[in-house]
């Protein structure tokens, strides 16, 4: 369904095609609204203001219903670029949000704990949302909105000619100079907009980690200095956001450009009609027509920064979706055994983590565990005895040495099989927000009530289950 690379449309499919085809269509007839309303009006400046012509409801009729047509076509237009490009956004954003998921849990665990630092957690957990989000509303309303300006652009630069050429000339060089402002304002607004993206993230950072760890924080009584830190955090983003206000004023500021353009086009617009007996509708439109291509030049540029940004959170997404994990869950070339004992031993074994990888946890480990057999492991802080259960559901693999499940070396075994042999409890127990039965059901999802009351039985926690208000249902 997607192709490496591909920008912004890499999860298109075929009917993805289609729909962006129709949007393109739509959003060019909505951008040729105004240029062909400009250009139905010069005619009717010229009959209206013509002396060799009578003013009639005849005239009056054809221009309206000239100007009606024009409306429902842009009507229409605009009603197919804002469906297609809408539903095509949804579509290919809920898949780009499947597969980052799918790609983040398919990691190793080594990579979750590689993000030391919590803003990069929450920018990991954050680009499920945020991110694609951003990329949803790129193709669903910047890019067909830049595709709508830029035809008016053209369009107006091409009536504009067709009336009156030598206005065209004249004034074409103020309608360039609405480019000059766009580019180089929205150039410094889209890299304070990264700025404090990137500012944002770590205050997001600390606020997820003080309420992830709110009982340390209480403990501790560290509330005023969390605070502290968020505030702090806070106030780049500030000082980001005065400097992006100024920088917006000065873009505002520099649309008073029209108005010079306007009084330099009335100069020359009047030297043409007067001395060149050149039409004045055709004149006053095609001046009309000059700045609204420059406004529609301006009304474009922004986007092309949200574009940009937008294939920047693109690159960062696929760039998860695409990356391979060691430890592989999904490659289909493991066994499974079709009968376990469960003799699990451990052979010349050499571990440690990445984060320290010049501190060996388990060096020459040697264990031999018969089936049906309880063993119990015991040694201090760090020496290595929740490691040698992590290895043993693949959670990491070992430097040196093997791991054998029967005699089969857990590397060659499916992942996901293997794991689903093991029955494992947490030092620390996790619930989902969700019910008590689904929280049970979380290891397998088919099983039976009587199976979910026996488990419950099997951990002493019945009799305070069904003394819940809602029993197995409570959330």
């Amino acid at each position: 369904m997607a192709n490496k690379g591909g920008g912004l449309f890499r999860y298109a499919d075929g009917v993805d095609k289609v729909l962006l085809f129709l949007g393109t269509l739509g959003s060019i007839g909505d951008g040729m609204m105004s240029p062909v309303n400009m250009y139905i009006l010069s005619g009717a400046l010229n009959d209206y203001g013509s002396s060799h012509q009578s003013f009639s409801n005849q005239i009056v009729d054809k221009y309206a219903l000239r100007l009606l047509y024009s409306a429902i076509g842009v009507g229409i237009s605009a009603f197919i670029e804002g469906v297609c490009w809408t539903r095509s956004a949804e579509r290919q954003a809920s898949r780009m949000r499947i597969e980052y998921l799918k790609s983040v849990l398919r990691q190793q665990v080594g990579f979750f704990e590689d993000l030391t630092d919590s803003s990069s957690t929450f920018q990991v957990i954050s680009t499920v949302t945020s991110d694609a989000h951003s990329i949803q509303d790129t193709i669903a309303d910047k890019i067909p909105n830049c595709l709508a300006h830029l035809t008016s652009f053209i369009l107006s630069l091409v009536v504009a000619f067709k009336l009156s050429w030598r206005l065209t000339l004249a004034a074409l060089p103020f309608a360039l100079m609405f480019i000059t402002p766009g580019l180089g304002f929205g150039k410094a607004l889209m890299s304070i907009g990264a700025e404090m993206k990137a500012a944002y993230g770590n205050a997001g950072g600390i606020a997820e980690q003080a309420i992830s760890s709110i009982r340390t924080v209480y403990s501790y009584v560290a509330e005023r200095e969390t605070l502290e830190n968020f505030s702090n955090a806070l106030q780049k983003s500030m000082e980001l956001g005065m400097k992006q206000g100024f920088t917006k004023g000065l873009l505002i500021g520099s649309m008073g450009i029209i108005y010079a353009a306007w009084a330099f086009q009335a100069w020359v617009g009047g030297v043409l009609v007067t001395e060149k007996g050149e039409n004045g509708g055709d004149v006053f439109i095609a001046g009309i027509c000059i700045i609204l291509g420059g406004l529609s030049v301006m009304s474009a540029l922004p986007n092309l920064s949200f574009i940009s940004e937008a294939r920047h959170s693109a690159s960062k997404i696929f760039e998860m979706i695409d990356r391979n994990p060691n430890i592989h869950s999904e490659n289909g070339k493991e066994k499974l055994l079709s009968h376990v004992r469960g003799e699990v031993e451990f052979k010349e074994v050499d571990f440690s983590y990445t984060s320290r990888p010049e501190t060996l946890v388990l060096h020459g480990f040697n264990l031999k565990v018969q089936a049906g057999k309880m063993v119990g492991l015991v040694g201090g802080s760090g020496s290595g005895k929740s490691t040698a259960i992590s290895l043993l559901e693949r959670f990491y693999d070992p430097v040196n040495g093997d791991i054998l499940l029967d005699g089969h070396n857990i590397k060659k075994l499916q992942l996901k099989w293997l794991r689903s042999q093991i029955g494992l409890v947490n030092q620390e127990p996790v619930l989902f927000a969700t019910s008590i039965k689904e929280n049970i059901l979380f290891g397998k999802e088919d099983a039976s009530m009587e199976l979910v009351i026996k488990a419950a039985k099997a951990a002493s926690a019945h009799d305070f289950i069904v003394k819940l208000p809602n029993g197995y249902e409570t959330q």
